[in-house]
């Protein structure tokens, strides 16, 4: 059983705007799931608060090109 130390979700788009806050994390595949396991840091929470509540701002094109990034990463990882 993989026991989580960090932040962790599942959902993709909340996961590339926090790679484009500079928040570093990895990809925790299992079976067809996949999770986002995050660093905690002092600000991860205030980045997710910002996303969940529309209180956030990024540029349009980094958060694109984040989110085309991670399914790579999803698509091509492996165990």
């Amino acid at each position: 059983m993989y026991m989580y130390q960090n932040y962790v979700t599942k959902d993709l788009y909340l996961s590339a705007y926090l790679r484009i806050k500079g928040l570093k994390f990895k990809v925790v595949k299992s079976g067809n799931s996949t999770d986002f396991e995050f660093e905690k840091t002092s600000d991860l929470l205030k980045y997710v608060n910002e996303y969940l509540t529309g209180d956030g701002s990024c540029d349009p094109l980094d958060y694109t090109n984040a989110i085309k990034n991670i399914k790579n990463i999803i698509h091509n990882h492996s165990l």
